[in-house]
């Protein structure tokens, strides 16, 4: 029915999802009978991979269509990363049911019953404004749009009024028509200056409220029952569940480590500001407690890694007993600090590192038992990926200094470890804006069609023998080297 609200059936019922699944159990049977992505399986077949998911705001829709594929293929995540939008989806599919389960529907679910605006929790005026400009794929021509047309208006005024007064020096006639010119500017002088009163109370309360329009109460307490709801009460809930057991965890051919080390865990990117590192919650809760495991909540890590500068404000944790023996000691190893800060306060993990694959690597290991997994959302429209910076949107501009900086450090190590992108899918999502929390059913539903294509297109093409021996070689040239 148009118009009606969508529900998890109809994504997952989409004749283009259906479509994609059908090619695939064309091409290796239900349930990705004769699939080989991995040596490491369970009781019932499932191969487990090691996954990683990018940030990028609202586009993690399309996040969940490329697992719900991965997981209709059998395949099941043993390690799981990921950074802002992929730190939601990476925690969904860590609290949701046991390792052995497909979670991407129920994840699905918790989406669709989401009214993302509802997320925009600041100030009615910054709603508003959210509404009416970021909402838009190309929100900077729309700004600048409504800004020259207010100078255009304003000068109009100004210009006229000048003319006419000076004519109506000459002639009465002239008068008549400049004191509407006048009252005119007067008001929009007037309008002017309480818009721009209005925005220095906003600038103020921004200041004041850590520099974000919203202070993502909402969205803390939804992850919060999202965790609830699954039995996780608290960060030990979240660790157990993420390296619950798996019946019957076994090698396909043997292999030297055997099973020893494969075990799940969960790790969520964030950017700490006061003492600029990079953390990776929930490992590296003991920096912030001395019973962190304990006393912080896992939704604040989510929190924390999806804190996009400016649009939500900065997560904070305070009262760090920064004087108590063990948080120094931890400091001091962790990052060689020797003067642990009593307030942490924490912005957006995609600030330094939005794909954080390299998680994943063990040196320790020359032929791997099971791949890592990356899911890869690039939103660049066309004319912004041309190397011809003459081409390049303004928001195309913006978009290559934001990239250059959050993504360096992902990208140098993929460059020196190549092997690693052979497991990584891109889902392309030009016409989507990252920020359009106003985003609708109908498009909510195409980006999730849009990663079930992505997953498919990978799984057809990736080879997990061809990957393996890669990976030897290079850890081979690296044990080289050093020699």
């Amino acid at each position: 029915m148009p118009g009606s609200k969508k529900t998890a059936y109809d994504f997952t019922n989409s004749p283009k999802v259906l479509a994609n699944l059908k090619k695939l159990q064309e091409t290796f049977g239900g349930n990705g009978r004769r699939l080989e992505v991995s040596d490491v399986l369970d009781n019932e077949g499932h191969q487990y991979v090691n996954l990683v998911q990018k940030g990028g705001g609202v586009l993690g829709v399309a996040l969940v269509g490329y697992t719900y594929i991965l997981e209709k293929m059998g395949i099941r995540f043993l390690r799981m990363a990921g950074t802002s939008a992929g730190a939601i989806n990476t925690a969904m599919l860590a609290v949701i049911g046991k390792k052995q389960e497909e979670k991407s529907t129920r994840v699905l679910e918790a989406i669709t019953n989401l009214n993302f605006f509802d997320l925009v929790d600041g100030h009615r005026m910054a709603r508003w404004l959210i509404r009416r400009f970021i909402t838009h794929k190309n929100y900077f021509n729309r700004v600048k749009i409504v800004a020259l047309s207010i100078v255009s208006l304003f000068t109009l005024l100004l210009v006229g009024s000048l003319v006419f007064l000076v004519l109506g020096q000459e002639d009465e006639k002239y008068q008549i028509v400049s004191r509407p010119f006048i009252i005119a500017l007067v008001i929009a002088m007037i309008l002017i200056g309480e818009l721009l009163h209005y925005i220095f109370k906003l600038f103020k309360k921004f200041k004041t409220s850590g520099h974000g329009i919203n202070p993502g109460v909402f969205f803390y307490h939804w992850i919060e029952k999202q965790m609830r709801d699954n039995g996780v009460l608290n960060t030990p809930d979240l660790i157990a569940k993420a390296s619950q057991p798996i019946p019957g965890l076994h090698l396909r051919h043997p292999h030297p480590q055997g099973l020893k080390d494969l075990s799940g865990d969960i790790t969520l990117i964030t950017s700490e500001l006061v003492t600029q590192n990079k953390i990776e919650f929930p490992a590296m809760a003991g920096l912030f407690r001395h019973n962190g495991k304990d006393s912080l909540h896992p939704a604040g890590f989510v929190r924390a890694s999806m804190s996009i500068p400016m649009f939500f404000e900065s997560y904070f944790i305070k009262d760090i007993p920064c004087d108590h023996p063990d948080i120094r000691k931890k400091w001091k190893e962790t990052f060689d600090e020797n003067d642990p800060p009593s307030t942490a306060r924490f912005v957006d993990g995609g600030i330094l590192s939005n794909f954080p694959i390299n998680i994943f690597y063990n040196p320790k290991v020359m032929v791997p038992r099971l791949p890592s997994f990356g899911i890869d959302l690039d939103d660049s429209a066309p004319e912004d990926k041309t190397k011809r910076a003459s081409n390049w949107t303004m928001m195309g501009y913006f978009g290559r200094i934001f990239n250059t900086i959050r993504n360096y450090y992902d990208k140098d190590f993929q460059l020196k470890n190549r092997v690693y992108s052979r497991g990584v899918g891109t889902i392309a999502l030009s016409e989507f804006n990252w920020l359009n929390f106003f985003v609708t059913d109908a498009d909510k539903l195409a980006m999730f069609e849009k990663g079930a294509e992505a997953a498919t297109q990978f799984l057809l093409h990736f080879n997990w023998q061809e990957y393996k021996n890669d990976r030897a070689f290079m850890q081979a040239t690296i044990e080289g080297n050093k020699g």
